[in-house]
C-alpha cells in the first residue's frame, strides 16, 4: 500500500463530470501501484469537461473538481467510523484510495475503493474507514488516484475535519466546486523540448500563495515517494507562486522546471499544495507530457 509521507514545498486538469464524458486517452504501461500491477496501458483521462454556465468559463472555472469529497464536507466533526463519499472522474481500473490522517500527519486508516461506475464512466465512490484518536484534534481525509505507470499520486482532493474519540458527530456538505488546482498549460500530452517546462494555471489560495512542482519520468525502484512513486523516478523540482489580487484569494500561477533527458520520454508534471500544519498534502493535479531532448 502507497504510504503517505510528508510532502514539504517544493518536494492532479483533469476532471469528472457528473453526467458522461469522452473517452479516455491513454499513458505508458506500469511498474508499481497499491493495486495489482498493470499488463496494459493505464487509463489517465488527459481531457477537460468545462462546466456549462450561462457565460464563457473563466480561468478558475474552466474544469470540475476531478475528485469530490461530497461527504464529510469542511469543517465536519467526524468519529469512527467515517463514512467517506464522493464523486470522481474515471480511473485506472476505477480503482481511489481513502485516507485519514491525524493532527500530525500521521496515517489513522488507509482504505481502497472504487468508482461506481463503468470504466470509463464518471460515478460515486463510498467507502467506511475505522480510525482511534483518543483527544478531538484536527484531521484530514485524502481521496487519491495512483498511477499504473508510477505507482505515484496523479490527482489528490482533500478536507480538513475535526477527529473525535467518539460521540455526536457534525457532518456539512460540500459544494460541487471547480477544480483546486488547474493547469492550463502545457496541454496533456504535449511534447516539451528545449530543456525547461514552464508551467501555468489557476489555484485555490494556498499557504503563502506557494505551490510546489515536481516531474516525474516513466518509473523507478529506488526508495518510496508520494508523488512520483519512488525517489529515482523524480526528474526535476521547483515551485509556483499564486498571483492572488489579495491574500487568500485564488488566482493564476506560474512556475519553470529544468530537466535532460536524452530521448523521448513519458513523463507527467505535477503541481501540488501542502499544509503548514503537518507537511501532508492538500491538493494535488497533474498531466502526462512527452519529453524531447
Amino acid at each position: 500500500m502507497l504510504p503517505m509521507q510528508k510532502i514539504v514545498s517544493p518536494y492532479l486538469v483533469l476532471v469528472f463530470a457528473l453526467a458522461a464524458c469522452s473517452p479516455a486517452a491513454t499513458q505508458p504501461a506500469a511498474t508499481s501501484s497499491p493495486f495489482p500491477t498493470a499488463t496494459q496501458p493505464p487509463t489517465q483521462t488527459p481531457f477537460v469537461i468545462t462546466a456549462t454556465t450561462e457565460s464563457a468559463p473563466t480561468a478558475e472555472g474552466s474544469a470540475l473538481e476531478a475528485i469530490l469529497l461530497t461527504s464529510p464536507g469542511l469543517g465536519s466533526r467526524v468519529s469512527s467510523p467515517a463514512a467517506v463519499q464522493g464523486q470522481s472522474r474515471p480511473t485506472f481500473e476505477q480503482n481511489l484510495v481513502v485516507a485519514i490522517y491525524g493532527e500530525n500527519g500521521e496515517e489513522l486508516a488507509l482504505v481502497p475503493t472504487t468508482i461506481q461506475a463503468p470504466s470509463p464512466e464518471p460515478g460515486p465512490f463510498s467507502v467506511e474507514l475505522t480510525f482511534a484518536v483518543s483527544t478531538e484534534q484536527p484531521g484530514r481525509i485524502s481521496v487519491f488516484e495512483t498511477s499504473a505507470m508510477d505507482g505515484g499520486i496523479i490527482h489528490l482532493s482533500s478536507v480538513e475535519v475535526t477527529l473525535l474519540p467518539g460521540g455526536a458527530v457534525e457532518l456539512l456538505p460540500e459544494e460541487i466546486h471547480f477544480e483546486s488546482i488547474f493547469i492550463d498549460s502545457p496541454a496533456p500530452l504535449a511534447e516539451i523540448s528545449g530543456g525547461v517546462i514552464t508551467i501555468t494555471g489557476f489555484s485555490d489560495y494556498y499557504f503563502e500563495s506557494n505551490l510546489g512542482l515536481m516531474l516525474c519520468g516513466e518509473g523507478g525502484s529506488g526508495a518510496p515517494n508520494d508523488l512520483c512513486g519512488t525517489e529515482d523516478n523524480i526528474l526535476a523540482v521547483g515551485n509556483a507562486l499564486i498571483d492572488a489580487p489579495e491574500m487568500g484569494q485564488p488566482g493564476p500561477f506560474s512556475g519553470q522546471l529544468s530537466y535532460s533527458v536524452s530521448g523521448p520520454t513519458h513523463a507527467r508534471i505535477v503541481v501540488f499544495a501542502a499544509s503548514p500544519r503537518d507537511g501532508g498534502l492538500l491538493h494535488v493535479s497533474s498531466i502526462p507530457i512527452v519529453l524531447m531532448p
